[in-house]
């Protein structure tokens, strides 16, 4: 009779004095190990993740198959360096399961084969649940596959559900194999820049347990459930390391992660959560939310795709309509992301939903216009604030209370003058704004011509933002 065992079929070793995850292990668990409770629970929308210069490189390299390259030795890498300064300089490399060595180019491309969104998707929640982690260089955690499923949505198609689990662990297994090298300086312009230098590592090390009857070779075929161990690599000592930080000897940078992008149908919209997956590392430095639509595409698409589409009226149009349907998905999730066009550069002819008939060569017109798009509220609030990172709960009526008593004594009474000019020395404009504070431009513009008034909690965002 068959017996319902686990088996392990990822895992990672790393060049340090901590013990790898084994791989191909196969044991008995009577009891599943714990688990972490799931990112996002009822009411909660938003939770802090990581987003240093390691987990925005190693999701373009998932996202962005097209720029690995072969190296003069005959190995796959993937090149990241910093637009401000081209010394700051991130590989990655893939590496075989079972050790650290480096795969060469055909190898490795059966592995960056299975990048992708989905990849991606659980790229960013481990980087979530590192957040929670005391020191996630030495910290594992794990999660449960049936939790990652509803997470990502995928309880709502129609595959088995062994199919799912099965999917997710190879994913899983594809992010064991990415390694990260780093050579990264913050604060260069500062006396005492920090420096964060990672060497070899393993993005993430990991080993995955299905748990479910076993064939006669002692592989769970059908696997009932599963687990994934995670260990962050040794990058997190130098970019997640909040008491380094204080010390002033490693950084701490981290973003916030909606629920909503990792429920978006990477089949059905793939460009727009390639958009939402984007934003969510960008914004923690790209605070105005302001790009050229060129920009954007760039970072999403292989430029060919661009370059095609500005020699042909056909695959231009079909660019713009997949560019248009991206816009309109983020904005139309329950937390919508809040998109402004610029009023110069972004004609309402190229709009989402114009019906009016294009120009001629209306797809450079689109390159060269100006965007502005935030993650949801109150996301951009809480990096243009700099908040410690924590869970957005919904407020109970008695903290809010005392929170409004202690703030009343300290706000301070505003004009719509004061509050416009200072919006101008920060350099964004009223839209900008209006996303940081989780309102309508619209009202915005009534507050600094003086037509509407503000409360105690409203006129407290203001001032910390606008440092009045």
């Amino acid at each position: 009779m068959a017996r319902k065992q686990t088996t392990s079929i990822g895992t990672s070793k790393t060049k340090t004095n901590i013990a790898p995850l084994n791989i191909m292990e196969v044991s008995k668990l009577p009891d599943l190990p714990n688990t972490e409770p799931p990112l996002c629970k009822e009411n909660e929308y938003f939770t802090p993740a990581a987003t240093s210069a390691p987990i925005v490189s190693s999701l373009k390299a998932q996202l962005r198959k097209d720029l690995w390259s072969e190296d003069p030795s005959g190995l796959a890498y993937f090149l990241h360096s910093a637009k401000g300064n081209p010394k700051n300089l991130i590989e990655h490399y893939i590496t075989s399961p079972g050790d650290i060595s480096l795969l060469p180019w055909n190898e490795a491309l059966q592995i960056i084969d299975k990048f992708g969104t989905n990849t991606a998707k659980l790229h960013l929640i481990f980087a979530a649940h590192t957040m929670r982690q005391e020191q996630p260089w030495v910290n594992e955690f794990n999660l449960k596959i049936s939790d990652l499923i509803e997470e990502i949505a995928w309880n709502n198609n129609d595959y088995p559900k062994y199919e799912k689990i099965k999917t997710i662990a190879q994913h899983a297994f594809a992010l064991d194999c990415i390694t990260v090298q780093a050579t990264w300086v913050e604060g260069r312009h500062r006396k005492g820049g920090l420096m964060a230098s990672v060497e070899v590592s393993r993005m993430w090390n990991v080993r995955v347990h299905l748990v479910g009857q076993q064939n006669l070779h002692g592989k769970v075929e059908q696997p009932e459930e599963g687990i994934i161990t995670v260990r962050p690599g040794l990058w997190t000592s130098s970019f997640l390391n909040k008491a380094g930080c204080e010390a002033r000897k490693a950084l701490y940078q981290f973003g916030y992660l909606a629920q909503d992008i990792l429920k978006i149908d990477p089949y059905r919209d793939d460009l727009a959560l390639r958009l939402g997956l984007h934003l969510t590392v960008e914004s923690r430095f790209h605070i105005s939310g302001t790009y050229k639509v060129q920009t954007l595409l760039e970072a999403l698409l292989p430029k060919t795709f661009i370059d095609e589409a500005l020699n042909n009226f056909d695959k231009a149009r079909k660019l713009t309509n997949r560019w248009n349907h991206a816009l309109k998905v983020l904005s139309e999730l329950k937390r919508a992301f809040q998109i402004e066009f610029d009023p110069g550069t972004y004609p309402e002819v190229l709009r989402p939903d114009s019906k009016s008939r294009k120009p001629r060569g209306y797809f450079k017109q689109l390159l060269a216009a100006k965007i502005t798009i935030h993650p949801p509220a109150p996301i951009p609030e809480l990096l243009a604030a700099k908040t410690q990172p924590k869970l957005v709960k919904p407020k109970n009526i008695s903290s809010s209370k005392k929170k409004t008593n202690k703030s009343a004594g300290k706000a301070i009474a505003v004009t719509g003058t004061q509050i416009k000019n200072a919006r101008k020395v920060k350099g964004w404009s009223q839209g900008q704004l209006a996303g940081f504070l989780g309102v309508s431009q619209n009202l915005v513009s009534l507050i600094e011509r003086d037509k509407r008034s503000i409360n105690k909690k409203l006129r407290t965002k203001i001032g910390k933002l606008l440092e009045i």
